[in-house]
């Protein structure tokens, strides 16, 4: 299998990107949550994570590791799995920010 890792880079052009959670710009009442569920500001981008985002489902595949395939997501946001109607306004906005 070959690796695809996130170059520091290219998780810092995201963050920057982003600026907060993805899933803030969703739902204005979303709480980011860290690893031991402590609530932390959507906008601390040191505490975030990247969330993979497949063009189309592709199951047992990760989406490349490329600012058009990543968002900004707090630990709990990515653990826990965005819904579906996430996930289609999620690939709404990378289109968006690719245009």
């Amino acid at each position: 299998m070959r690796r695809d890792p996130v170059t520091p880079e290219v998780r810092q052009l995201v963050l920057r990107r982003d600026r907060h959670c993805i899933l803030l710009r969703l739902d204005w009442s979303h709480q980011c949550r860290d690893q031991w569920g402590n609530v932390h500001s959507s906008y601390d981008l040191d505490r975030l994570t990247l969330e993979h985002v497949k063009d189309a489902l592709m199951m047992g595949r990760r989406a490349p590791s490329d600012p058009a395939h990543l968002v900004a997501m707090c630990y709990s946001g990515n653990v826990g799995v965005p819904s579906k109607e996430q996930r289609q306004a999620i690939r709404a906005y990378l289109r968006e920010v690719a245009a």
